[in-house]
């Protein structure tokens, strides 16, 4: 214990100086100078700790605990990682994981397929979503927790996993081989002569699927561009500053201020030749903030929409030997004009609310009618309720009141008028929905200024 305990030490001793973390006072029956004399050595403390705890406790327990304590009382981005999340990050951000290709969701007791990745080979084998799964490699993982249960389905490339899903009623099985899966954050179409581009994230794999977007936008002839950065949550910086460098005239794109002084981000970019809006709301943060920002204060672009969220700080991974790590804030950032919009967030320079309505996804797992409780039906009731048929306050009880408003949507949609939500009750409900999502004030609000120009 010595040798480990040592090394853990030395990191806690670094973190410590560097990150003037406050050690709170503790309650014992020892003097303040016993407890005072054992803070001078984390290892003596940790000992005394584990021979006068009234309970069980590790030190791996305490290790733990202290990087957690540490990092807690920073900032609320500063976080620790066992290995499981730490894993789970590095993925999320890299956008690329090895496994299969399944979006899944908890629904009540069930984990269901939302989605596959396109390319996948959940994709190539056909699965649907609904589709839920029973087991993986023959082990039940009915009311496991879905971290769990993707932890099974990821593994090594080339290697096989087993999954049973229910479909249909029916329990059918598909042998997938794992694969690298890339996450594509980016999509983009014309709409009326303007170009639109949604970047979701800013992953490992978006400044080169934003090239691919503007190639596409080129060879159409297209000089008016929406960028849609709502709902992104930031990402890498590099890629961040990488895709400013289509839009951003030369110059800064942003400072990174640290401890050890500042560093400059530029933008090569001589010739702009997009007219630029950029959509924000409450939810466009970090690296989102930092294109968008940069845009702004150069003139580049114009922002409509909401103001954002106001991550204004910069944070770096760093990996521990057993797997696990932490996220420490190491910077503030600041926007070519020399403002921080940590805590304020970036002020659109045309105001528009969002005029959509987000659902959850409806998903087609088995028929749900009169009589029926639960997750599904208060689904159902929302998307009813949207569309005009529900009046009552979604409760997930399908009584009457829902059953009348169901036959009304089906009579409008030319579906049979059964009361029941069948697969192509939800397929038509789901159509429906997305006609609403088209009613984006914001995009047309974007689209009419760039045409103004």
């Amino acid at each position: 214990m010595k040798k480990h305990l040592s090394i853990f030490i030395a990191f806690v001793i670094v973190l410590t100086l560097v990150l003037s973390a406050p050690i709170g006072a503790f309650a014992a029956t020892a003097t303040q100078d016993d407890i005072s004399s054992y803070l001078n050595d984390l290892g003596s403390f940790m000992q005394f700790i584990k021979e006068n705890y009234a309970g069980d406790v590790t030190y791996d327990q305490m290790e733990q605990g202290a990087i957690q304590g540490i990092l807690s009382s920073l900032d609320k981005y500063s976080t620790y990682f066992t290995k499981d999340e730490m894993d789970s990050f590095m993925e999320s951000t890299s956008g690329t994981f090895t496994g299969v290709g399944l979006e899944v969701e908890e629904r009540g007791q069930d984990i269901v397929v939302v989605s596959t990745v396109k390319g996948s080979p959940a994709y190539k084998a056909g699965i649907q979503s609904g589709y839920i799964v029973e087991s993986v490699d023959g082990k039940d993982v009915k009311g496991m927790d879905i971290a769990d249960v993707t932890n099974l389905i990821k593994g090594d490339k080339g290697t096989t996993v087993t999954i049973d899903f229910l479909a249909n009623g029916k329990t059918v099985e598909y042998k997938l081989v794992r694969d690298v899966i890339s996450i594509n954050p980016v999509t983009y179409k014309i709409i009326n002569g303007v170009g639109y581009i949604s970047i979701s994230e800013f992953n490992g794999n978006t400044y080169e699927n934003v090239s691919k977007a503007l190639d596409y936008m080129d060879q159409n002839g297209i000089k008016k561009l929406v960028i849609d950065l709502r709902d992104n949550p930031g990402g890498y910086l590099q890629e961040a500053v990488d895709v400013a460098n289509f839009f951003v005239p030369a110059g800064p794109v942003v400072t990174v201020a640290m401890n050890s002084g500042n560093e400059t981000y530029y933008s090569y970019l001589k010739n702009p030749k997009y007219k630029i809006a950029v959509l924000i709301n409450g939810n466009t943060a970090s690296a989102a903030e930092i294109l968008s920002g940069a845009i702004q204060d150069t003139k580049a672009g114009i922002l409509v929409g909401e103001n954002s969220y106001g991550k204004g700080t910069v944070q770096e991974v760093f990996p521990f030997s057993d797997g696990s790590g932490m996220k420490l804030t190491i910077a503030k950032y600041l926007l070519p004009s020399g403002r921080s919009i940590n805590g304020v967030g970036l002020k659109p320079d045309v105001e528009v609310k969002d005029s959509r309505v987000f659902l959850p996804q409806l998903i087609y797992t088995d028929d749900v009618k009169k009589g029926d409780t639960g997750y599904n039906v208060k689904l159902l009731q929302s998307y009813l309720s949207l569309l005009g048929y529900y009046k009552g306050e979604p409760n997930g009880y399908f009584g009457n009141d829902t059953y009348d408003a169901l036959i009304s949507f089906q009579k409008y949609a030319g579906i049979p008028t059964t009361g029941v939500m069948d697969r192509g009750t939800v397929d038509a409900l789901s159509y429906f929905y997305g006609l609403t999502l088209q009613n984006d004030a914001q995009l047309d609000k974007a689209i009419e200024l760039l045409n103004q120009q």
